[in-house]
């Protein structure tokens, strides 16, 4: 027997928080549930209990009286439990330690946020190769560095932040390269910058970090391979095209024992598309993300999606769009009886979140070089360990979609169910076949998302 909430809020990043904090003001009953021990996301990520921190990030301390007010409202927190499936009637399946249960909604706020965008090139799979928002886990959570000799590479101004923070724990960074030539067409879009002085601020700090420990910054280079026995040892890196391809005869090596990868973030929709939402297609928002009104409702009534996983743009957009959901929500239930006052005093705040994100998506938007690194040899889907060379060879079969690809070779069914492959084996179909990748598709989501343990499974829901 499901449980019965008002209002379920997935995710407990910016977006979350705001929308359960909005809607439990406003008078419903709101349950939010997170896959982590503590609510904050990535952007407020709390360090692990076990440590004491003496002097928390300012985005933790904002995190942690953004989490403590949450709890003030009544929510209810869920947390260390993973969603891993949405069926009818509004209904999520849940998992944690100590099993299984399900939990039906009046209506669901998808706060799901997004992950870091994988990038396929000769040497990816070699220890030492991770992403930027594993990089910045391992520090904000378990005060570890990543490495010793760190080289970043990727697009935005995220990267400038996590050299920082790298930097000022200790670490070595030996460089770090922005693909996107932003300084030579982005002094057109300065205005969008007014207003916001935290991002500004936050972006002279980190840059004048990185100059004070003489860290180079290289705009308009990136990576073509990375090289070594058992681990990175170094990698090679060019000039890139205004298409992000690398331009023969610029290619130079650079030492290091750990690559982290900042090309951006794919919106994580897989709840909305098992809940039969619409979906359209939006490269300079990420990829796939939902259809939504001017509420953050998509197509399926109570069914709302806000933050990065309805499109990237940000935790201050997320965190507004995440209040809108979380008082339409409410007042689709009968709470809050100044519920459209509300929402006009946000539109403002709204329109000026929007043009800083469409801004962000003109400068930083990976170019169509991005996903030409790989090889033949290079292996697309890890969790397989299928080779792109196997990957055509089923396009060359007839295979025509992501779908078609993944019943011939079983890309896309490892532990990760096709987050780290879906991307990139679109990209190849659309290459290969002449079309767009919106023609081409993702894989099709199907429960369980995430790796669930059969035995618990096989026995009675857990009563809670």
């Amino acid at each position: 027997m499901a449980e019965q909430v008002e209002i379920a809020v997935v995710g407990a990043g910016p977006a979350g928080l705001n929308a359960a904090l909005a809607a439990a003001q406003a008078g419903a009953q709101v349950a939010l549930i997170d896959g982590n021990r503590q609510p904050g996301g990535q952007y407020f990520r709390q360090p692990s209990p076990e440590f004491s921190v003496r002097q928390p990030s300012p985005h933790q301390r904002e995190g942690r009286e953004l989490w403590q007010q949450v709890v003030q409202a009544g929510v209810q927190l869920i947390c260390n439990n993973t969603v891993w499936g949405a069926f009818e009637e509004n209904t999520l399946a849940l998992h944690d330690a100590n099993g299984y249960r399900y939990l039906q909604a009046r209506a669901i706020i998808l706060a799901n946020g997004a992950y870091d965008r994988p990038v396929a090139f000769p040497g990816w799979t070699l220890p030492g190769v991770m992403t930027a928002g594993a990089a910045q886990t391992l520090l904000k959570d378990q005060r570890i560095l990543p490495g010793k000799e760190i080289l970043l590479a990727g697009t935005g101004p995220l990267q400038l932040v996590l050299a920082a923070e790298l930097v000022r724990a200790g670490a070595r960074v030996v460089a770090v390269l922005e693909a996107s030539p932003m300084l030579q067409r982005g002094w057109r879009q300065l205005g969008v910058l007014w207003g916001q002085w935290e991002r500004v601020g936050e972006g002279l700090t980190s840059w004048l970090t990185l100059a004070r420990y003489g860290v180079p910054y290289q705009m308009g280079w990136g990576i073509v391979q990375a090289d070594g026995q058992d681990q990175l040892e170094q990698v090679t890196i060019a000039r890139l095209d205004d298409n992000w391809r690398p331009i023969f005869g610029t290619e130079r090596k650079i030492a290091c024992d750990t690559l982290c990868l900042g090309y951006g973030f794919i919106p994580f929709n897989a709840l909305s598309r098992l809940l039969g939402a619409e979906q359209a297609w939006h490269p300079e928002l990420g990829g796939e993300i939902p259809v939504r009104d001017e509420h953050m409702q998509t197509s399926i009534p109570g069914v709302y999606a806000v933050g990065d996983g309805a499109g990237i743009g940000g935790a201050r957009l997320a965190a507004i769009e995440g209040r809108i959901a979380g008082i339409a929500a409410a007042a689709q239930n009968e709470h809050g009886a100044a519920s459209e006052q509300s929402l006009r005093q946000l539109e403002p705040a709204l329109a000026r979140e929007r043009r800083f994100q469409q801004m962000y998506a003109s400068l930083f938007t990976p170019g169509a070089g991005l996903d030409e690194l790989s090889r033949d040899d290079t292996v697309l889907c890890r969790c397989e360990e299928i080779t792109q060379a196997e990957v055509r060879n089923a396009i060359a079969c007839g295979a025509e979609s992501a779908n078609e690809v993944k019943a011939v070779t079983r890309t896309g069914m490892g532990n990760c169910q096709g987050r780290m492959c879906s991307h990139l084996i679109a990209s190849l179909i659309a290459r290969e076949t002449g079309r767009p990748v919106s023609d081409v598709g993702l894989y099709r989501p199907r429960p369980p998302l995430f790796p669930v343990p059969i035995p618990t499974l096989t026995q009675p829901e857990v009563s809670r």
